[in-house]
């Protein structure tokens, strides 16, 4: 059942987030949970079940005609006074930086991994004496100085765009550009997670030959390797879900700009404001409160555990209540 609400809510990803939509999305949902009990009941499988009641809905478009949505979409979701929207050059360019710094982070994290290889590579040589802790320090701070120039470049990029809005052009871009990048992605994985699991074979093979040092550095070498293509394939793969998923851009979920609140909140967007301000605050005066008074910090900590998933759940339900 989880594959057609998953389903389902692919189907309504493009309408807007109203009353008139949800109440149709649950029509649709009951209409094709009851079709799909009746399949089950004349003996179809589940994925049988599933398949049938899924082809027999159609596409995005003809649901949109269906319901009649079509045009009130377009006029909702395409404000023709937003000069401030972001452009397809925008995207392109966001896109670019965001590569170049992806590199560099991820290429930063494997010389840290780099530099330990160089370490083990120089033990046990009498002749070359502290070169080899030399060397290490000098690829670690390369490594952590990249880390930290591409994580600040990373976070930066965005601010020029925050809270602007994203047209409905720019959202298909990205679809058909991150749709482009899935294949690189699926082998940087590929790839990046076989490097990880097989790096432990040098180590085997070189120890029968009391070569193990060798080994332990080629097994850093090639776990340096892997993190690199995952890192690298995950973020920049990633970052074209800041277009697709919002329909204004969010640069810091913890910092939202009034739009994107109110898109993805509703009416509820000024309570929910209000609670970001106090609730975690309130959380942490109630943690030191109860520690101290009850001197139970082996089990106060549980605060911040039952606060977070409270905190989803009051959320949710302001949303629904305000909506």
């Amino acid at each position: 059942m989880d594959t057609i609400k998953n389903y389902l809510e692919t189907l309504f990803i493009e309408f807007p987030k109203t009353e008139e939509v949800e109440r149709a999305k649950q029509e649709l949902l009951t209409i094709m949970e009851d079709h799909y009990w009746s399949l089950r009941d004349e003996g179809k499988s589940e994925h049988e079940a599933i398949g049938a009641v899924i082809s027999e809905f159609g596409s995005v478009d003809e649901l949109k005609e269906t319901l009649q949505f079509e045009s009130r979409v377009e006029e909702e979701f395409e404000p023709e006074d937003d000069f401030n929207a972001i452009t397809e050059d925008d995207m392109l360019e966001f896109m670019a930086k965001r590569k170049r710094s992806s590199f560099g982070l991820s290429f930063g994290i494997s010389l840290c991994i780099i530099s330990v290889a160089s370490l083990v590579a120089t033990q046990g040589v009498w002749y070359i004496g502290g070169l080899g802790a030399a060397v290490f320090f000098m690829i670690a701070a390369a490594g952590v100085g990249m880390i930290i120039m591409s994580g600040i470049e990373l976070y930066n990029q965005g601010k020029p765009l925050n809270d602007r809005y994203v047209p409905r052009e720019v959202q298909n871009l990205a679809k058909t550009e991150k749709e482009a990048y899935h294949k690189s992605f699926k082998a940087s994985l590929v790839l990046g997670i076989s490097s990880c699991v097989l790096s432990l074979v040098p180590v085997i093979i070189f120890f029968e030959y009391y070569y193990s040092a060798l080994g332990v550095v080629l097994m850093f070498m090639m776990i340096a390797a892997g993190v690199f293509l995952i890192v690298y394939g995950s973020l920049y793969s990633s970052s074209y879900n800041k277009f697709i998923n919002n329909r204004y851009y969010v640069h810091d979920d913890d910092k939202m700009g009034p739009n994107a609140r109110r898109e993805r909140y509703g009416n509820a967007a000024p309570t929910v404001l209000l609670i970001e301000k106090l609730y975690w605050p309130l959380i942490v005066c109630f943690y030191f409160f109860w520690s101290f008074l009850t001197n139970a910090w082996e089990i106060s900590w549980l605060v911040f555990v039952l606060a977070a998933v409270f905190h989803d759940l009051l959320i949710g339900f302001l949303k629904k209540t305000y909506n």
